[in-house]
């Protein structure tokens, strides 16, 4: 399942020009930070469980919840029977999902977490803005026990400094698929370095096919995960200001080999979601090796109108061979600000977070390193065979664990699609698209009032 990614109305829908920081501390979210003091949530009647009385959490979710799946009300039922003193209820959100941010900021302003409305799906890229809108709570003491069962790439993605909001649902880790069957016929393998990745494109490109794809409607991510792959770390909530270092030495090296393949022509600029681009040249093997997000295996190969083919899934290349990863989409479970039951609440994500089967028919690539999804047989019959949920769930061990979202994201995330437009154009650098993502993410922050370390 993809989550969406794009939240450009966010920033605007959460008013974080009146926030202050407060997400580099351990204070709570209303604590007044450099002058400035977030809103605080409206005062509500709150229900405590009396002695003998069961607490009540309503969890809001964005998931598919289709009739093929195990609905998420099945999987509540049976924590309802396993914990009789929790009563959790799911409420699935009735709208779109970049929709969703102003709406949790509502109800908590209303005082509804009070009441029991305890949980949220949050996207990873939405978490700081939500954070510092005061609409999430710090439950780093009470996620401390659960932290162990999840990949440390997400888990990292639920904190902000020494703050934890919740615990990391799905991810989407960057991968390279390719065509083994073309692959061996130009006698390349899936390349474990960006030097073999630029060698193995020169004689891919001597037979008219592409190993990689600059694509133009996915930049955002794409580029930020693998500048995250590199070790880079954009942003870090530290003290009372932010550190962005979005055009620093690791994220250079990666806009270097990315620009170099585009100047020898070895990486393809297509549109991701042009089904007359991207997918028509995946079908007529233009395109036959391309890095992707996690989820995209589940669907990527539709577009090829058979039921079998040779695909692989392998770890992307990194500039010294050793497995490492970046995010390219994915939510967590947060506590909303106001929770009287943040244990309980807490030990439901956990629980479900970590309900393997459940979760992976909903079609997620799960955040949990406690097991791992049955691929499906369909999905196994175009990858050669291969497990790729194992496959997928090993390349995820590897993702940076210190790589959260900026509070004003969102206007990075807009930058670097506009810049990126121009790179695929040959009208701009790569270098470009981190110098305008750097100055977008400084200029945004301190136009919100938030502070910035210098």
């Amino acid at each position: 399942m993809r989550i969406t990614k794009k939240a450009t109305a966010l920033v605007a829908a959460l008013a974080v020009s009146t926030m202050g920081l407060a997400a580099c501390s351990n204070d709570s979210a209303d604590a007044p930070k450099d002058g400035k003091t977030a809103t605080k949530s409206a005062e509500a009647p709150k229900e405590d469980a009396k002695p003998g009385e069961k607490v009540k959490i309503t969890y809001l979710h964005r998931l598919p919840d289709k009739d093929n799946m195990i609905k998420v009300a099945e999987s509540v039922k049976r924590f309802n029977e396993e914990n009789p003193d929790i009563e959790v209820v799911a409420e699935k959100f009735p709208g779109k999902a970049d929709e969703a941010a102003a709406a949790i900021h509502k109800r908590v302003e209303a005082g509804e977490p009070g009441q029991g409305f305890c949980l949220a799906q949050i996207g990873y890229g939405e978490i700081a803005a939500h954070y510092v809108a005061g609409d999430l709570d710090n439950v780093a003491e009470e996620a401390k026990e659960y932290e162990g069962n999840f990949f440390a790439g997400p888990m990292g993605q639920m904190k902000l400094g020494d703050v934890t909001v919740g615990l990391p649902q799905d991810i989407g880790p960057l991968i390279y698929t390719y065509d083994k069957e073309e692959f061996d016929k130009l006698g390349i393998t899936a390349p474990k370095t960006w030097d073999e990745f630029i060698a193995a494109a020169e004689k891919a490109k001597a037979a008219g096919k592409y190993i990689a794809t600059f694509q133009s409607d996915e930049g955002p991510y794409r580029l930020s995960g693998l500048a995250a792959s590199n070790g880079a770390t954009w942003f870090n909530a530290s003290g009372d200001a932010w550190k962005i270092d979005v055009n620093g030495e690791k994220t250079q090296q990666i806009a270097e080999k990315v620009q170099t393949m585009l100047d020898k022509g070895l990486m393809l600029p297509t549109a991701r979601w042009d089904d007359a681009d991207f997918s028509a040249k995946l079908k007529d093997k233009t395109i036959i090796g391309t890095v992707s997000a996690g989820w995209e295996p589940g669907f990527m190969l539709g577009a090829l109108g058979v039921d079998k083919a040779n695909w692989q899934v392998a770890p992307i290349p990194t500039l010294d061979g050793n497995p490492a990863t970046g995010a390219d989409g994915g939510s967590g479970v947060a506590v909303l600000k106001g929770c009287n039951h943040k244990k309980e609440a807490l030990k439901f994500a956990n629980w479900y977070n970590t309900q393997v089967k459940d979760l992976g028919s909903q079609g997620l690539i799960i955040a949990t390193n406690v097991g791992v999804p049955e691929t499906p047989a369909e999905v196994k019959a175009l990858f050669g065979g291969q497990d790729v949920m194992k496959e997928i769930a090993d390349i995820a061990k590897s993702m940076n664990p210190n790589f959260p979202y900026l509070p004003t994201w969102p206007a990075v995330y807009t930058k670097i699609g506009e810049v990126t437009g121009k790179v695929a154009k040959g009208e701009a650098k790569v270098a470009d698209v981190f110098k305008a993502a750097q100055e977008e993410a400084v200029k945004s922050m301190k136009d919100k009032n938030l502070p910035v370390a210098e």
